[in-house]
């Protein structure tokens, strides 16, 4: 019987938040697909401990925001996974932080279920969890209600959840950087916990707000509000 393709969650970057599933997942598997940038991958740092480097696959996904050469590169993807699946071989996909979580890949993974390709999803801890047990924050409290927002917000948008007692996460921060400085300089009393690299040895993470204010906002960066 054939195994079925696993999409695993790396995590935010610490390779000792992997979980244990994904780990032996890794180890069992024949071929482990990786994303990578400019020859770069983090992905593959993150599981090098458990994951042999010949049998990684490394793709390398346009930072784009036109989807059409990112489709062409997850089409291939899914063609090469087509391909191991019907020689019999056991697949997993890296995906950093959770794959259910803004996560692109999710093309690859209703492509294959089209096709009768079956998949598990392995569960991990997204960026935003780490990076609060990182600030020992309890992130929601009683009454309070938990939004996360893509990089898309707008001061708009924030006025609104941290008024009506929201706690907002903001992932994929540098997206909407000056919307969100904006929408610190007009709320004083919020309370902002700024991270970047969560899980990483360049983990960082500030709640003043002159630091955040002129500090320029990485790719790999979030927030969380706290209503005043």
């Amino acid at each position: 019987m054939r195994t079925p393709v696993s999409f695993l969650s790396l995590g935010p970057g610490d390779p000792e938040l992997l979980t244990l599933k994904a780990v032996k997942a890794l180890r069992e598997a024949d071929v482990v697909v990786v994303p990578c940038t400019h020859n770069h991958s983090r992905a593959a740092e993150i599981i090098l401990d458990w994951c042999d480097e010949a049998k990684m696959y490394r793709y390398e996904l346009p930072m784009l925001k036109d989807r059409r050469a990112v489709n062409e590169v997850y089409a291939d993807i899914c063609h090469h996974i087509g391909s191991w699946y019907d020689e019999g071989r056991r697949v997993a996909v890296a995906v950093e932080g959770d794959v259910s979580i803004y996560a692109s890949i999710h093309y690859v993974m209703d492509e294959l279920m089209r096709r009768d390709i079956p998949i598990v999803q392995c569960a991990g801890i997204p960026s935003f969890i780490a990076a609060a047990g990182m600030a020992h924050l309890s992130l929601v409290s009683q009454q309070q209600r938990l939004v996360v927002l893509p990089g898309d917000a707008d001061t708009k948008t924030l006025q609104l959840l941290v008024s009506s007692n929201h706690v907002v996460v903001v992932m994929k921060l540098s997206q909407c950087a000056e919307a969100f400085k904006d929408f610190m300089r007009q709320n004083p009393s919020i309370v902002c916990h700024y991270f970047e690299n969560v899980g990483t040895s360049e983990a960082f993470h500030t709640t003043r707000r002159d630091e955040i204010l002129s500090r320029q906002i990485p790719y790999f960066s979030l927030c969380i509000l706290f209503p005043a």
